[in-house]
């Protein structure tokens, strides 16, 4: 699990380390929120065309 973790910090090109002061913070949590919003996006859409894939085929 660290390694995907790890590798998903690496995709959204955020840092590891984390960050010292509020002003570093902010940035940081809002960069990690809106790649995690993207990426949950993206699996919503390939559910939804899975989805439509499987009623296609029963008809």
């Amino acid at each position: 699990m660290a390694e995907v973790v790890s590798e998903f910090f690496t995709v959204v090109w955020v840092d590891m380390v984390p960050p010292d002061t509020l002003a570093e913070l902010v940035p940081y949590l809002l960069s990690v929120f809106v790649s995690v919003a993207l990426v949950s996006g993206v699996f919503r859409v390939v559910g939804r065309l899975a989805e439509a894939i499987m009623d296609y085929r029963r008809f």
